[in-house]
């Protein structure tokens, strides 16, 4: 038996189990058949929720807080269960029940009394699609109904009837879109005209703004894309007018010979050495006259180095401080450089502070074009009362140099606002006694000037190689190769073109009273338009124009390598006061017109010579007759084995002149000044000598002048002319020595004039600069400490005039014999110089009277402390730190670039500030 049992007892296990589920089957049938009302089922994949109709009977085995689903009404939008109509093998109610007790996604089944509500019995299925489209008419009621959808999709993907599936799909598709364009044409129609057109421009935005970022990431992309290719590529300039070891340097700069625009190469100084000065007029000069405040007028003591402005006398004492066509540096550069500086008596009382700043700036905005920005002030309150200075310059200028066109183009604007004073009245009060300088009494209370210049220049030049010459050859001769159209090595013609346009003015005003008499002894009591007060003014205006032709006949470092010749017209124009402007109202203007030629020639032997000569001549106008003719001659030896690129320079310079006396000099009435005067021509003739010797440190020149009908300033101010010669010799020497870290540096001067009331001149000046220099950072800090000083012999130094603008000679009073020295510490920190000085140390010692006066009633800033500082910012050439830098960063010189003096890197990674340092040592 037990045998048998475990034998069947596994198939009659199977047998209870089917019997027992196809009871539970039945039993759950007759109990939904038997339910009073009818019950929605809504189905879904993830839960089942029953909807009651009308009188509910709870399910004991749902929770009590079932969720209870909308009324009936929802039924009219729901979809059926399925459409046995419409499927021709559909299935039996019985089956569709069983799905509805299952789990699977129902839409909508209505149950009600055993009674199945199908999507066929609520969906009409229009009869005419029957044969206008068969396919639609027969899915009709699965393209509306879901469940339907649902079902004959399963049927088909169990038939393996991909085709009919994807048409079924497709179908479904196109009526859903047809549904939803004609719902939203009818929502479209019921909007106000307003309601659209906001409607419009919501639904174009997006387009619209993705069009927009389109556009916007592509010049992103173009944008980018040049601005990699030009930090990339080298900007090499390609020009004729450098050289071609020039064109591949960091920064070149020079000035412009506006004659024939040739280009003077310059050396950029910015160590310490150099920039401890911050006078103009004392950078390249023993000393200078000025009236003891930054900015006020000045006249170097070395007669050969005065610069003069012609067809201005009123200018002359201020062109220091400003720059003219010809002496405005140029440049070129390949990164941007820019310099600010400042030096001023920081420390100072506020009436007596004096303030230098001086920002600089230039850059290439293509290797060919350069923009240079450039503003500086000099000025401060002075020492005496009533001489406050303001001494204000601009510029603008640009240069392009291109394979055949050069040009050099810009403005300078220079305005000086002073007090004029006239010098201390009784100069004893600082010889004899030790009171402030605001309580010295001065010549003059109330009275002010200002001088005004304004410029604008062009000058440009187009190069015409003549290489049809060698194309010419190289059709005869097949080997032979045509030059590059930069070989500057050929036969070439130039054409070159110069303008310029100055505005010089100068206005004075006063006023003196009837007891002033300090004021009125200074004039002579001359008042000859008002007895009180003054209100004078000159002006000049001057157009110069000018062409020339250049051709180099054979290589540009021939010995015959350019001739010049041109013409040129000067037109001024002089405004100044005249008695019939009483009657008319206006200055009267005076026309003048010059016509000139002018011619030039140069060569260069190599290193070893180099010549130049040129001359003019004005053979129409009112300057008729006027001639300048003069020469160049340098000589280069390289004699020491050590540095065989150092050279022995000897040069040789001669000139001579006769021009026509300055228009004021003949004819001025102002209300302290009259003349009419008839004045000859004045002739000037120069010879001039100069030993170079860098490796020595020395410099050694001679310097000889023959002046005939030399117009000067006599002791009352008046313009008089010696009618007999005179001559000038001047000799200087430089001499710097080293003894271990101590450095000497020695500059001398010796002049004689002939005639010293015509010409007053010192005989001996001299200018020490003793220091002790340590390197307090290896590489990184220098330091300097030491002495300045200036020793003058005693001279009657001149005074200056503050009605005319000039400096007059006066016999009465003598000056010098006294040493000026200011102690200092200056420091050279990377790129950026830092000076301190404590000016005037000694006020007069060991004289036993002070003297420290720098022209006739004027003095040199009594003890006082100053600070400078010079940086120069740049990006510099050699490793790359993750962007640009400033010049005080390290990095251009250790990696071989170029550094802003111009000069090639190296010295093991020394700043380039201290390179320059060194050799100028």
């Amino acid at each position: 038996m037990k045998k048998v049992l475990s034998n069947i007892w596994f198939p009659l296990l199977l047998l209870g189990l089917g019997a027992a589920q196809s009871f539970g089957i039945d039993l759950g049938r007759s109990i939904v058949a038997q339910l009073p009302k009818a019950y929605l089922f809504s189905g879904r994949q993830d839960s089942t929720v029953v909807t009651k109709l009308s009188n509910p009977i709870q399910d004991s085995t749902a929770p009590q807080n079932s969720r209870v689903l909308q009324d009936s009404t929802a039924l009219k939008d729901s979809t059926a269960v399925d459409s046995l109509r419409a499927i021709a093998d559909s299935t039996a109610v019985d089956s569709l029940r069983t799905m509805v007790d299952s789990t699977a996604a129902v839409d909508s089944i209505v149950v009600a009394d055993s009674i199945v509500v199908a999507a066929a019995d609520t969906i009409v299925v229009p009869d005419s699609l029957r044969y206008s489209d068969p396919f639609k008419y027969k899915y009709y009621i699965a393209i509306k109904d879901s469940l339907t959808r649902a079902m004959v999709r399963d049927s088909l993907l169990n038939a393996g009837d991909s085709l009919e599936l994807a048409r079924l799909d497709s179908l479904y598709i196109k009526d859903s879109t047809d549904i939803a364009q004609e719902k939203f044409r009818i929502w479209y129609a019921g909007l106000s005209r307003k309601e659209r057109k906001k409607y419009d421009y919501e639904q174009k935005l997006p387009e619209k703004l993705a069009k927009m970022d389109s556009i916007l990431a592509r010049k992103d992309s173009i944008k980018a894309r040049r601005d990699s290719i030009i930090e990339n590529t080298p900007r090499i300039l390609e020009t004729f007018a450098l050289a071609d070891s020039l064109h591949y340097k960091r920064l070149v700069m020079w000035n412009l010979d506006r004659n024939f625009q040739d280009l003077k190469i310059q050396k950029q100084d910015t160590s310490f050495n150099y920039h401890f000065q911050d006078q103009p007029l004392l950078k390249n000069d023993v000393n200078a006259l000025w009236l003891g405040v930054s900015g006020s007028p000045g006249l170097k003591y070395n007669y050969f180095k005065r610069r003069t402005e012609d067809n201005a006398i009123f200018y002359d004492a201020f062109n220091e401080y400003s720059h003219s066509p010809s002496t405005l540096p140029m440049y070129n550069t390949k990164t941007p450089y820019t310099e600010l500086a400042y030096t001023g008596t920081l420390f100072s009382k506020r009436e007596k502070e004096e303030t230098n700043l001086r920002v600089w700036t230039t850059q290439n905005i293509l290797p060919e074009l350069n923009l240079t920005l450039g503003f500086y002030k000099f000025g401060g309150k002075g020492m005496l009362l009533n001489e406050n200075t303001d001494n204000r310059n601009a510029v603008v200028a640009l240069n392009y140099l291109g394979k055949k066109y050069m040009m050099h183009g810009g403005y300078i604007y220079n305005k000086v606002r002073r007090g004029e004073n006239g010098g201390i009245s009784d100069i004893s009060m600082i010889r004899d006694t030790t009171v402030d300088s605001r309580e010295v009494p001065v010549r003059m209370q109330d009275a002010k000037s200002e001088t005004r210049k304004h410029t604008v220049y062009i000058d440009q030049s187009f190069r015409i190689p003549f290489t049809f010459i060698e194309k010419i050859r190289a059709r005869k001769d097949s080997t032979y190769q045509v030059s590059d159209s930069l070989n500057t090595n050929i036969t070439t013609a130039f054409i070159g073109h110069s303008s310029e346009m100055t505005v010089y003015s100068r206005s004075y005003s006063d006023n003196i009273s009837a007891t002033d008499e300090a004021a009125r002894e200074f004039f002579g009591d001359r008042f000859y338009l008002n007895p009180s007060r003054s209100a004078d003014s000159l002006k000049t205006f001057k157009l110069d124009n000018k062409v020339f032709l250049r051709l180099q006949p054979w290589a540009a470092d021939a010995a015959i390598s350019k001739i010049d010749v041109g013409i040129g017209d000067k037109l001024l124009n002089y405004y100044s006061f005249d008695p019939s402007s009483y009657i008319s109202g206006v200055k009267q203007k005076n026309f003048r017109n010059s016509v000139y030629l002018y011619a030039g020639a140069r060569g260069q032997i190599k290193q070893l010579m180099n010549w130049d000569a040129y001359g003019s001549y004005t053979f129409l106008g009112a300057e008729i007759n006027d001639f300048t003719a003069g020469g160049n001659l340098q000589f280069n030896f390289y004699p020491f084995r050590k540095d065989r690129k150092s050279p022995l320079s000897l040069k040789v310079n001669v000139s001579t002149e006769l021009k026509e006396p300055d228009f004021y000099h003949n004819h001025l009435l102002s209300n302290h000044y009259r003349w009419e005067n008839n004045f000859s021509k004045i002739s000037t003739t120069k010879i001039h000598g100069e030993i170079d010797i860098p490796y020595w440190k020395m410099n050694a020149s001679f310097s000889y002048g023959l002046l005939g009908n030399q117009v000067y300033f006599d002791h009352q101010g008046i313009a008089q002319q010696n009618e007999g010669a005179m001559s000038v010799m001047t000799a200087t020497l430089m001499k710097n020595f080293k003894l271990w870290r101590f450095y000497l540096n020695h500059n001398a001067m010796f002049q004689l004039s002939s005639n010293q009331e015509v010409l007053p001149l010192p005989m001996f000046a001299m200018n020490l600069h003793y220091y002790f220099q340590i390197p307090v950072v290896k590489n990184v800090m220098e330091m300097q400490f030491g002495i300045d000083a200036y020793y003058t012999t005693r001279w009657y130094a001149p005074g200056f005039n503050p009605a005319l603008g000039v400096f007059y000679n006066q016999r009465e009073r003598q000056y010098g014999n006294c040493p000026y020295f200011d102690a200092f510490i200056n420091i050279q920190w990377k790129e950026v110089s830092i000076f301190l000085k404590m000016m005037n140390v000694g006020m007069g010692w060991p004289m036993a009277r002070a003297d420290y006066f720098t022209a006739d009633g004027y003095i040199y800033t009594p003890r006082t402390f100053k600070i400078g500082i010079f940086w120069p910012f740049y990006v510099k050439s050699g490793k790359r730190s993750g962007g640009s830098s400033t010049g005080s960063k390290s990095g251009g010189a250790r990696s071989g670039g170029t550094n802003i003096g111009g000069g090639t890197g190296g010295g093991r990674g020394m700043p380039s500030g201290m390179q320059q340092a060194r050799r100028a040592r």
